[in-house]
């Protein structure tokens, strides 16, 4: 049997230089250094015996021994690495996060730089690992006890968490955005197909824009839907950049094997009670060939905001499927590269003067002088 500690390591310096906080980057080097057969699940900030320290948590490949470095927070100084035995219920709560690291693209310091600029705090208490929504995320919990914040751990992005009347983006359950699809074709008759929908509250709820294009003329349309009723329907010729993804849709639609009813379905399924606000369609070229992925932006039953990617060319048995933080489009960003710069003018010149629904900020309706200001005003 293992006693309270497998082992103790001897105290090291691991700073040199005493200062009034190492802060979390350097505690979090320290504590790799320190015990550098465990990869780091987590470190915190606390006091033991009365001395404020930074405690990590590493665990040995097979997860049955856990190494825990204390450091001096104020000099640096490694004070001991406590080891000990991992139960068997640790393991199999740490062993799907264990199960998923090799999608971390991006480390501690720079979640926990982001996580202080979403909360606008600076004095994290933990950072660590955690399974949100289907997402490898680093929680970044603060002094406060309340404030947290979710870090993708593979693109970096905030998980957001809603609460009421915070100003969250419409949405609607599945049951709604199915219904309006439904409509939204029998509308457009044959030769139609739904790429895509946004949620937009309007004249005191919610309606529902649905993207189609016409498989055969390439032309768009956007028809709008409110309960069980086609409330308007218009027809626009795709400009710029939408023109090429719409050709790139046409010339491979024959690869979909998974529509967009299909996939908002899958979505429901993963997330029971979420509600949705946008779906959008992503062609991309790649060394396999080309891949077609929706993207369906919900929030769950948590209120947490998150992008469920749905395969539209795999096989409804085979579809790749997982869940990344949101990524918000910048206003004036029309070409969505995420900046916003001269090809955005290009986008605005091209569709001068007609209606293009994706381009009109001010919503008359026709691309203009508004389009313009938008992108001078969020240059950069």
């Amino acid at each position: 049997m293992y006693g309270k500690f497998l082992a103790v390591i001897a105290v090291a310096s691991v700073a040199g230089v005493a200062s009034a906080d190492i802060g979390f980057p350097a505690a979090i080097d320290a504590a790799r250094a320190a015990a550098p057969q465990g990869t780091l699940f987590g470190i915190t900030q606390r006091t033991r015996s009365g001395v404020w320290i930074y405690e990590g948590s590493l665990y040995n490949a097979d997860l049955t021994t856990r190494y825990e470095p204390r450091i001096n927070r104020d000099s640096g100084e490694l004070i001991r690495v406590n080891i000990n035995p991992v139960n068997a219920k640790a393991r199999v709560a740490l062993q799907p996060i264990a199960d998923r690291l090799g999608e971390v693209q991006v480390d501690f310091a720079a979640a926990l730089a982001t996580a202080n600029a979403d909360t606008g705090r600076s004095d994290p208490q933990r950072i660590q690992y955690d399974l949100e929504s289907g997402i490898l995320a680093y929680q970044v919990d603060y002094f406060d006890g309340v404030t947290k914040s979710y870090v993708d751990a593979a693109t970096g992005g905030i998980i957001p968490r809603h609460g009421p009347d915070d100003g969250a983006d419409p949405s609607n359950p599945s049951t709604v955005i199915l219904s309006a699809l439904g409509l939204a074709q029998s509308h457009k008759g044959e030769g139609w197909v739904a790429i895509g929908f946004e949620n937009e509250a309007e004249n005191g709820g919610n309606i529902v824009e649905v993207l189609l294009i016409n498989l055969d003329s390439g032309m768009a349309s956007i028809v709008n839907v409110g309960g069980d009723a086609v409330l308007s329907s218009g027809e626009f010729t795709p400009a710029g950049r939408q023109a090429e993804k719409i050709a790139a849709i046409r010339a491979n639609w024959g690869a979909v094997n998974t529509e967009l009813s299909a996939a908002v379905e899958m979505a429901e399924a993963a997330y029971p009670g979420s509600s949705l606000h946008e779906a959008a369609l992503k062609v991309e070229a790649e060394d396999a060939g080309t891949a077609m992925t929706w993207t369906i932006n919900l929030v769950n039953a948590g209120g947490f905001e998150v992008d469920y990617l749905v395969s539209a060319s795999a096989g409804s048995g085979g579809n790749f499927r997982r869940a990344t933080a949101p990524v918000a489009a910048r206003v004036g960003d029309f070409n969505l590269d995420g900046v916003v710069n001269s090809a955005d003018l290009t986008e605005v010149f091209s569709a001068w003067g007609t209606f293009n629904p994706f381009i009109d900020i001010d919503g008359n309706e026709i691309v203009g002088s508004a389009e313009v200001a938008a992108v001078i005003s969020n240059w950069g």
